[in-house]
């Protein structure tokens, strides 16, 4: 278990223990059939207090095989539906929290270079039998990691728009995009990628980060589509 490659379930499992939770587990079937039937590059843009962060951590919970979260799903919504357990904590996640170490970074410039070491790391300690380099991006040690082991990703950027919002320098702005580049506009990677969330305050038609996400399906507040129900309260959970 790390903390960017298949973290645990520890932040889902205290929302749930918390004294008010709303499931909104059915929208892990929701998101497996989007994924299957429509496009596995997810983007949710709400603006804040809409249960964002929440979602991603529930995905990473479902996912990611560093934690057992069967009896945490158990008494949950997903659990009544057919093929429940057929991913369940089966999947390599990485999960970033984009803000959190964005605000909690002392060497700002350099970013992004940092935040790739601490994930490569952990992919070399987790997959030696990869032969990640220092030289590795993110996406070359995931396809590194795909061609000796054929285990596919889960990828979740909590907040992927705050460079864009801190107005960034060019240099660490040009980094950023090489990141994304890497990860969502290879086709060579895109067979090891299961599944990639990302959710942000601003949309994704936006000035230099566009062309790395257009490959995204974005759901808006005002086109939720088939996440509407999952991504803030509905009326009736209100009044519940």
């Amino acid at each position: 278990m790390g903390i960017y490659l298949n973290p645990g379930n520890e932040n889902f499992k205290e929302a749930v223990n918390a004294a008010i939770y709303v499931d909104k587990t059915l929208m892990i079937s929701e998101v497996e059939r989007l994924a299957k039937e429509v496009n596995k590059y997810i983007c949710i843009s709400r603006p804040r207090r809409f249960g964002k962060t929440i979602t991603g951590e529930m995905l990473s919970a479902y996912y990611s095989k560093g934690c057992d979260s069967s009896e945490l799903f158990e008494p949950l919504k997903i659990s009544q539906t057919a093929g429940y357990k057929d991913r369940l904590n089966k999947l390599n996640v990485i999960k970033i929290d984009l803000n959190s170490e964005y605000q909690n970074t002392i060497d700002r410039e350099n970013f992004i270079d940092v935040l790739t070491g601490k994930i490569r790391n952990e992919m070399k300690a987790e997959f030696p039998e990869a032969d990640i380099d220092e030289n590795d991006s993110v996406a070359d040690a995931i396809m590194k990691i795909y061609v000796k082991t054929k285990e596919t990703f889960v990828i979740i950027i909590d907040e992927y728009d705050v460079l864009v919002r801190e107005e960034v320098s060019e240099t660490l702005f040009a980094r950023y995009l090489q990141l994304l580049n890497g990860l969502f506009k290879s086709a060579t990677l895109r067979q090891a990628i299961s599944l990639a969330y990302i959710t942000g305050i601003l949309p994704v038609v936006r000035d230099k980060v566009q062309s790395k996400l257009n490959n995204f399906r974005e759901y808006t507040i005002l086109e939720a589509g088939p996440l509407a129900e999952y991504i803030g309260f509905t009326s009736e959970e209100v009044k519940e």
